[in-house]
């Protein structure tokens, strides 16, 4: 798998930090890597939906035997879970639908 240019994120405190991990892929694999300025608190939002779509759709990520058809089941998850699944913090509706029902209403 071609992994040069490819960004890593990790917000995963001082255990990402480490020499060998970091010369791995910086210098072997020409992997970027991006972190968070302060761990894994920088973006609480995020970190749930991250940890929440992991858990939901964890094992039809595993079925995935390569990269592009890990991303077309990752496009599909995310086009479900704007469109379609309903979600209890917005009324029980889709984001798409909450964001069309307030922008109508001019809230």
């Amino acid at each position: 798998m071609k992994t040069e240019g490819l960004i890593v994120h990790h917000d995963q405190d001082g255990v990402y930090l480490g020499h060998g991990w970091l010369y791995e892929l910086t210098i072997l694999d020409k992997v970027l890597v991006s972190y968070s300025e302060i761990g894994a608190q920088g973006n609480v939002k995020m970190e749930s939906f991250n940890s929440r779509f992991k858990a939901e759709n964890r094992l039809l990520f595993l079925e995935r035997e390569d990269l592009p058809s890990l991303k077309i089941v990752v496009d599909q998850r995310i086009q479900y879970y704007n469109h379609v699944r309903r979600h209890s913090a917005l009324e029980s509706q889709s984001p798409i639908r909450y964001l069309k029902e307030k922008g109508k209403s001019g809230n």
